[in-house]
């Protein structure tokens, strides 16, 4: 068999792989995970379970998309919103003094909580803030839904 036949059965088998790798379904979790997210349920989680009766470990897996829908739905009614701020570190790049703000459905019912996050575990464009535009404080908002 000549070079042709090999090199085209390749191509076929190369465009098979990836129309089968875009219709597969994603492993839990990807879709809604990233650093963001990570920092947000680090800071987070634990204070949610306890609102809502459940484990840390089901508050994550309901955000991520692995855990109980019931759980998310319940998540997405009653945290309205939340804001992460990262506060440049006062020497090098070492961790972020981080602010996380979380408002829920009733409007005098919020939740502020602080913590430090690794400059690894930074989101890449928060990141790229602190180091091209100089400035010392920047926020995100994120939600479960989102």
């Amino acid at each position: 068999m000549s070079l042709w036949w090999w090199t085209g059965v390749g191509v076929v088998v190369v465009g098979a792989a990836l129309v089968v790798s875009r219709r597969w379904p994603r492993p839990a979790g990807r879709a809604r995970g990233g650093r963001l997210t990570a920092v947000v349920l680090d800071a987070l989680a634990e204070e949610w379970a306890a609102r809502m009766d459940a484990r840390p470990d089901d508050i994550r897996a309901a955000v991520l998309g692995a855990g109980s829908a019931g759980l998310y739905a319940r998540l997405v009614s009653e945290v309205r919103g939340v804001e992460v701020v990262f506060i440049r570190p006062a020497t090098g790049r070492s961790v972020a003094h981080t602010i996380v703000r979380c408002a829920f459905g009733n409007p005098q019912s919020a939740l502020v909580t602080e913590t430090v996050t690794d400059w690894d575990d930074i989101p890449d464009g928060v990141r790229a803030e602190f180091i091209r535009q100089e400035v010392d404080e920047v926020s995100r908002r994120w939600t479960v839904a989102g």
